[in-house]
């Protein structure tokens, strides 16, 4: 039996919820100018900033179209706050590998909160009523969604203004300065790379600081001088874009030297997902054949014979992650996607965003919408087009297990017929088809992406002790003497099922019906719980943002 959790209702801030009664009052497609939303910013903010977003808007929406055009829309077409929140985060992740804070769900659903939230927070409740004011009285077109995505890059622009300022004040330069040398604009360069990928906040960096960060820089950041190797390929993919000719003896000027950086900044995310390549390779040597899955005592057992990866995260801070499968508490591991996709490997970003590995499964995901532009479809469809669908580690065309055809099946019957492209149990089917890409989706509000200084300020324990590591080295060695060859590990899956985008005009009909169907529901959960008591007695058997680098953290490692 699968247990519906269909669109929970969740306290949204500032009132946005999907589905609210004046969305049926839409003028409609066409009634509202597209100009509208930045003749309102302008009156907001300025017309500077409505000119520089107005720039990105094309582009974006043509970034965007594939997803929007698959997300389930009210009767106007448009998109509800869970809709906007789940496209931008999507698009942001996509184009530059960056997660931005105000669109991360850090567990929860994806209505939990506004994706105009991070107006609010870094630009005033003013602007945030702009966008408020449309999303709540008759939801996003793909237009207005692109406004708010060139409103986030724009912020992200300013950023860099103000972080290059600052590297100019640290190293003795001023962005009119007409006789500064290479080697200053350079060293300006390196402090501002230094700032962006330690995450410092720019606004009280010292030159103290500045030069203990540089001391330290190959502790803390491995791959330093790799990155500055790339700093080097984008000045010149840049200066050549613009059809200038590179002479390294020549100094920069201030609009170019900011262009690089911007650049570096926009294509550094896909640029450090090698990194995360090499070590999900690696995961995948040490995996149970075709699971996703490395049995924890090699996850830590294999760091003493290779110092390159050192998987020390604890068992705590694995679970909170949502990385730890502990379906057989007798046997737990480590899922490779859920590892590489948590908050312990992101690296660099701004007061804006963090850069993380990139989602693999967002790429499959995105090729099924781009293909059947619907929301759901039949289980032939998905069928055909998975199994024509290769990944880094699945070679296709491939015949799909028969099970995996039945579990489509399953989610199919309880939707009256057609899959949900953007729901839980679809989520875990990819898994299963595609477990080393595709993460184990948990249910909202059961996992935490907390970052480990995060995690370490509340108290968890974020390493395991050498006493632990002896003991899973003994575990591990136990295992390679009772290793079953023959035997092949089940994939969990669970029937809680959880639409992360609803329909916007069902919403609402949802929660008013949600009295009724709740007492059925939590009837059946009764009944259920008390049977399985009644088994239990009969049968017992056992069950088990800006912070990272400042000063008094310089000694530590930022990545595994």
């Amino acid at each position: 039996m699968i247990l519906a959790a269909i669109c929970p209702a969740s306290v949204v801030s500032k009132g946005v919820f999907l589905g609210t009664s004046d969305r049926h009052h839409s003028l409609g497609p066409g009634h509202e100018g597209q100009s509208d939303l930045l003749h309102d910013l302008e009156i907001a903010i300025g017309h500077d900033h409505r000119f520089a977003t107005e720039r990105r808007v094309s582009r974006l929406e043509e970034a965007m179209r594939p997803t929007f055009n698959a997300l389930p829309k009210d009767e106007s077409g448009r998109l509800g706050g869970s809709g906007v929140r789940y496209m931008l985060h999507r698009l942001f992740v996509q184009r530059h590998g960056w997660f931005v804070n105000a669109l991360e769900t850090n567990g929860d659903a994806w209505n939990s909160s506004s994706p105009t939230d991070m107006i609010g927070a870094y630009v005033g409740q003013e602007v945030q009523g702009v966008f408020d004011k449309q999303l709540n009285t008759h939801g996003f077109d793909l237009h207005h969604a692109a406004v708010l995505a060139a409103t986030l890059e724009n912020f992200v622009h300013v950023e860099s203004i103000e972080r290059l300022q600052a590297a100019y004040r640290l190293v003795g330069l001023s962005p009119g300065d007409s006789n500064a040398s290479e080697a200053m604009v350079t060293n300006a360069m390196k402090t501002y790379t230094l700032m962006y990928v330690l995450q410092k906040n720019y606004s009280n960096a010292t030159q103290r600081w500045v030069r203990a960060a540089f001391r330290k820089i190959d502790t803390i950041y491995p791959t330093w001088n790799n990155t500055v190797n790339f700093l080097d390929e984008v000045r010149k993919s840049v200066l050549e874009g613009d059809g200038e000719e590179i002479n390294a003896a020549l100094p920069l000027s201030w609009n170019t030297t900011l262009k690089i950086l911007e650049t570096f900044g926009e294509r550094y995310g896909r640029w450090q997902n090698r990194e995360c390549m090499d070590m999900k390779r690696k995961l995948v040597e040490m995996e149970d054949s075709s699971t996703g899955r490395v049995p924890l005592s090699r996850f830590y057992g294999n760091s003493i014979s290779d110092q390159d990866w050192l998987f020390t995260e604890s068992v705590q801070y694995l679970k909170l992650l949502g990385a730890l499968d502990d379906t057989d508490p007798s046997s737990m591991s480590v899922i490779i996607a859920n590892y590489l996709n948590g908050a312990n490997n992101c690296v660099a970003g701004s007061k804006f965003y963090d850069v993380c590995c990139i989602d693999e499964c967002d790429a499959l995901i995105s090729h099924l919408e781009h293909q059947l532009v619907a929301s759901e479809a039949s289980p032939e469809r998905i069928l055909n087009l998975v199994a024509a669908l290769p990944s880094d580690t699945v070679k296709a065309p491939r015949s799909l297990p028969d099970a995996l055809s039945l579990r489509l099946q399953e989610i199919a019957a309880h939707h009256g017929g057609s899959v949900p492209l953007h729901g839980r149990l679809f989520a875990q089917w990819m898994h299963h088809a595609f477990p080393r890409e595709c993460t184990y989706p948990h249910m909202s509000g059961t996992t935490s992406s907390l970052t480990p200084s995060e995690f370490m300020r509340s108290g968890g324990s974020l390493t395991i002790t050498p006493e632990q590591h002896a003991s899973l080295l003994d575990d591990a060695r136990a295992e390679s003497i009772a290793l079953d060859v023959g035997k092949e590990r089940a994939l969990p899956w669970s029937t809680e099922e959880e639409l992360f985008v609803c329909r916007p005009d069902l919403t609402e009909k949802r929660v008013q019906e949600e009295t009724g169907y709740a007492f059925v529901v939590k009837t059946l959960l009764m009944l259920t719980f008390a049977g399985v008591l009644v088994s239990a007695r009969f049968h017992p058997k056992g069950r088990g943002g800006w912070t990272a680098a400042s000063a008094d953290v310089l000694g530590h490692k930022y990545y595994v």
